[in-house]
């Protein structure tokens, strides 16, 4: 009732056998993106992408105790628990959890999959409609010739962040 949809014996099957139903959920929307973008990004870009998709799994997990949802479930409260979840979370291979930066280029892929999926048709309404991303500015300055050198006379005990010593002072040298 209230769907105008023309109603045809097709559909009537189609309802009747639980067939028409067209919701999409979130790894719907995910898959579609890294399907239709595989020769579209380059390669640094989707990996920013699966590690965004990998985020939004892990939160579903935590917070629903579920691996998806249906985008229509999506609401303002949905993206600020997982803002949250993120600002929070702390990456194995890291020291500390994630910067303000950081959790922002997530939010705001996650923000373009959702925006993608209201273009398509797949939901009603925008639940980013009243968020706002809030980046903060940050400033760097070269570094000074000591700087230079204390990087390349540190001893690194890692066996894996001595490849980057040599990285490391070649990029800030162009």
């Amino acid at each position: 009732m209230g769907e105008k949809k023309l109603i045809t014996s097709q559909a009537i099957k189609a309802r009747y056998f639980g067939q028409d139903d067209t919701s999409h959920s979130i790894m719907d929307i995910v898959n579609y993106h890294n399907e239709d973008m595989v020769n579209k990004l380059k390669w640094g870009t989707q990996k920013n992408y699966f590690t965004t998709q990998k985020y939004i799994s892990k939160f579903l997990l935590k917070s629903y105790k579920t691996t998806d949802l249906y985008l229509r479930e999506l609401d303002y409260h949905f993206i600020i628990k997982f803002e949250k979840y993120l600002r929070g979370y702390m990456p194995v291979d890291h020291q500390k959890p994630m910067a303000n930066n950081t959790v922002m280029k997530h939010i705001e892929r996650f923000r373009k999959l959702i925006n993608l999926s209201f273009k398509l048709g797949w939901i009603e309404r925008d639940p980013f409609v009243s968020f706002k991303s809030k980046f903060i500015k940050n400033d760097r300055s070269f570094l000074s010739s000591e700087e230079l050198q204390v990087i390349e006379n540190k001893l690194f005990l890692i066996p894996s962040t001595e490849f980057g010593k040599g990285f490391i002072c070649i990029r800030l040298l162009y």
